[in-house]
C-alpha cells in the first residue's frame, strides 16, 4: 500500500470506507458462488477468494493503525 503518512486524515476515511466496502462485495460474491447447487468451485477460484480477502483485510488493518495513531 502506499505511503498512509503521506495522506489526509479524510482520504484514509475515504480508503477505509471503500475498502470495506469491496470487502463486504467481495463476502457477498464468494457467498452467493459458494451457495450454488451443482457448481464446481475450483481450488485456484477459491484460493483467489482467500487471498483478495486477506489483502483487503491487511490494507484495512492498516489504515485504522494509522488512523489510530493520529488519534
Amino acid at each position: 500500500m502506499n505511503d498512509l503518512t503521506k495522506l489526509s486524515l479524510a482520504d484514509l476515511k475515504r480508503r477505509l470506507q471503500t475498502l470495506e466496502e469491496e470487502r463486504e462485495e467481495l463476502e457477498e460474491e464468494k457467498n452467493y458462488v459458494l451457495r450454488q447447487t451443482g457448481l464446481h468451485i475450483s481450488a485456484v477460484k477459491a484460493q483467489k477468494y482467500q487471498s483478495e480477502s486477506e489483502a483487503l483485510a491487511q490494507s484495512i488493518a492498516e489504515i485504522k493503525a494509522e488512523l489510530a495513531k493520529r488519534g
